[in-house]
């Protein structure tokens, strides 16, 4: 795919840069990045569009690295916070519960419990495998974004209405999953904030009946998940 100067870049990742151009925005892979992944992302945003948590919607293009997507305009929720904006954390226990509210059936998404186990060590799947299978048991399972942060959230208008973004990681599991995710995201990069998030997810998940205890294992998992994508 040729562009003609006019693109301009809207944001950098370890694996893609994404630029506007006419109008869309478009996510251009580094050539070494398996296109088996690209279509698996591609296959998530599909699901979450079905399952009504996003109107962002993939477009295939002549280039196997090159995807084209609606534009979403906005600011990420990390900016809003840097410029004053106090309801950050409102907006993202709102978005886990639209999330977690959504209905799962008919999808094509991936459980947890069963893509876990791809990057864990040996140890690892002995030591940490039967604890997912039990919280993936004892829970209700529904969609898990499972990187959600102030980045993966664009306000769109003055209102703060946002959209979700960044979907690839989306499982289907147990809520508390979700939630122990932020947690380590946060504690690694703002752990400063931990205590506000802590206390903002809380109420919903006493609503949710998740037990402390099994948040502090989701945690453990999480942050065994999360140092192999380093």
């Amino acid at each position: 795919m040729i562009f003609d100067g006019t693109e301009k870049i809207i944001g950098r990742g370890a694996q893609a840069d994404v630029i506007e151009y006419q109008g869309y925005a478009y996510k251009i892979y580094k050539p070494s990045y398996p296109a088996e992944w690209i279509e698996f992302e591609k296959s998530q945003q599909e699901a979450v569009n079905r399952a009504g948590l996003s109107d962002v919607k993939y477009y295939d293009t002549d280039d196997l690295h090159i995807v084209k997507m609606d534009l979403v305009v906005g600011d990420v929720l990390e900016k809003k916070v840097r410029e004053g904006f106090t309801g950050a954390f409102d907006i993202l226990a709102d978005a886990f519960r639209k999330i977690h509210s959504a209905d799962p059936v008919r999808i094509n998404m991936p459980r947890l419990s069963e893509t876990a186990a791809i990057t864990l060590s040996p140890e690892e799947k002995e030591s940490l495998l039967p604890s997912i299978d039990r919280l993936s048991a004892k829970y209700k399972e529904c969609i898990c974004h499972l990187d959600m942060h102030f980045l993966n959230i664009m306000i769109t208008d003055d209102k703060y209405n946002y959209t979700i973004i960044d979907w690839m990681n989306a499982r289907i599991a147990p809520p508390v999953f979700d939630y122990a995710r932020t947690h380590v995201i946060l504690e690694e990069f703002a752990k400063d904030i931990l205590p506000y998030y802590e206390s903002v997810i809380t109420p919903d998940m006493n609503k949710l009946e998740l037990l402390p205890e099994d948040y502090a294992e989701a945690i453990k998992i999480c942050y065994a998940l999360r140092q192999h994508e380093k």
